[in-house]
């Protein structure tokens, strides 16, 4: 049986060194971890978007034990931005706001996960 991994998302050359975006995550499997975004104490919104696939986010407040149940995200392709979810639906725009030592993203359910992209912002 062939070994199949997750694609992490990398940081992107963006020049604002304000905001920081990840992308290209590539999910396989169920809770794959598609972005893993070490030492995000300075940004405080955080916006998450797929292309394909469904996603949930585990959030660390030490840096080293995350959380066992999904942070909710407000749904912002909803009429209400009081909706909140816990899993994305692919091609819409998700925001949560913290402050985290470190965010991870994984695949939630058995279709892949595609071109998964975080921005952080300030």
């Amino acid at each position: 049986m062939a070994l199949t991994l997750a694609t992490l998302s990398r940081v992107s050359g963006n020049t604002d060194p304000r905001v920081r975006v990840y992308s290209g995550g590539l999910g396989v499997n169920d809770n794959d971890v598609v972005v893993q975004a070490d030492d995000v104490s300075m940004f405080r919104r955080f916006f998450l978007m797929t292309s394909a696939g469904a996603a949930d986010l585990t959030v660390s407040l030490d840096g080293t034990n995350y959380s066992t149940a999904p942070l909710s995200m407000n749904d912002l392709g909803s009429t209400s931005f009081a909706t909140a979810v816990i899993v994305t639906v692919a091609n819409r725009v998700y925001s949560f706001s913290g402050c985290f030592q470190s965010v991870r993203v994984l695949q939630n359910g058995a279709t892949a996960i595609a071109d998964v992209t975080l921005i952080c912002c300030p």
